[in-house]
């Protein structure tokens, strides 16, 4: 007599599991989130990203606190890094909130296992829970954090013609945008309020990432005909300065100033000038199209070397901001 299904799928059968062996399902969390702030923070490092930013980093991480889901983005050079990056968010966290982390959740990479990284945590007193080794699902707020800013910065890039070089500041202002916004997860409210219930949403008004903007020139003792601004791209806002984050493409160099006046219709690339990429690095020649003139061997155009002059403003830091 021929057994049921039923019976079958629970017939021991080796040749079975070898060649049928699947993942095991993992059930959505119920309402197992954190009851209070920092009691558990999920860590996880994205990268590395085959473009260096304009400032040379190739990572980032992020570290997200539970029960507000409010993300701090830190943005690294090199994985190393990473413990150093801990430091300064738990010596945050303490000074600002005055509270300790208990639980750390990460995955299972190997920076997080460092012998720095464990006597630290070893010393005050955190837990670390890591996933097994494959099982991003065991990991799943963080993964699904850093999917949701990498594809918010590449949209912004993408509606603005932004170069991917810029990448570093749109995740940037990703990650500022996204802690301001209702959360689904959150039954719509904000993770921004949730722990600054005090402080109001945006010091400054958002503006269109990717537009263009002039920046006012403080520098005193400028000639009475000179230009009063400086044209610049808009790449996000500062958590250490009430102010804009601006990049000169004259000088190569960020600035931050709450003086700015925003052309928000009119991106700062065209279509047409997707990045500058070359005409930055290989000026190209104007030919006119009317002259017909032999054909010449290649020439390459090498840019005369800049003299550096006294910056306008306040010159943005080097290092990476978290944006809380």
């Amino acid at each position: 007599m021929v057994p049921r299904f039923s019976t079958l799928s629970s017939l021991s059968c080796e040749s079975c599991q070898l060649g049928k062996h699947t993942h095991v399902s993992f059930p959505k969390r119920l309402n197992n989130q954190a009851k209070s702030s920092f009691k558990l923070v999920h860590t996880d490092v994205w990268g590395p990203y085959r473009t260096a930013s304009t400032l040379g980093f190739q990572y980032f991480v992020t570290f997200i606190d539970d029960y507000s889901r409010c993300t701090w983005l830190f943005l690294m050079k090199n994985r190393a890094e990473l413990f150093f990056i801990f430091q300064k968010f738990y010596a945050e966290i303490q000074t600002q909130f005055n509270i300790s982390i208990r639980v750390l959740r990460s995955d299972n990479a190997r920076e997080y296992f460092s012998a720095p990284f464990t006597s630290f945590m070893s010393h005050h007193g955190i837990l670390h829970q890591s996933s097994c080794a494959h099982t991003p699902q065991q990991n799943g707020v963080a993964e699904c954090k850093n999917r949701h800013l990498v594809e918010t910065a590449r949209t912004i890039l993408l509606h603005s013609n932004v170069p991917f070089r810029f990448w570093g500041d749109a995740v940037l202002t990703a990650c500022y945008l996204i802690n301001r916004m209702p959360s689904s997860v959150l039954h719509d409210q904000i993770p921004h309020f949730l722990l600054f219930p005090h402080q109001p949403l945006y010091f400054l008004p958002p503006r269109v990432f990717g537009c263009t903007c002039f920046v006012h020139i403080l520098t005193p003792g400028q000639d009475k005909l000179s230009a009063k601004a400086m044209k610049c791209l808009f790449l996000g806002y500062s958590k250490l300065q009430k102010g804009y984050r601006c990049y000169s493409l004259e000088t190569h160099r960020y600035f931050i100033s709450a003086d700015v006046t925003f052309f928000e219709d009119s991106p700062f690339f065209s279509t047409t000038s997707e990045s500058l990429s070359v005409s930055e690095v290989l000026p190209l020649p104007i030919v006119s199209p009317s002259d017909v003139v032999p054909p010449r061997s290649l020439q390459v155009y090498h840019r005369r070397p800049r003299v550096a002059a006294p910056l306008p403003f306040a010159e943005a830091p080097t290092d990476s901001l978290p944006i809380p």
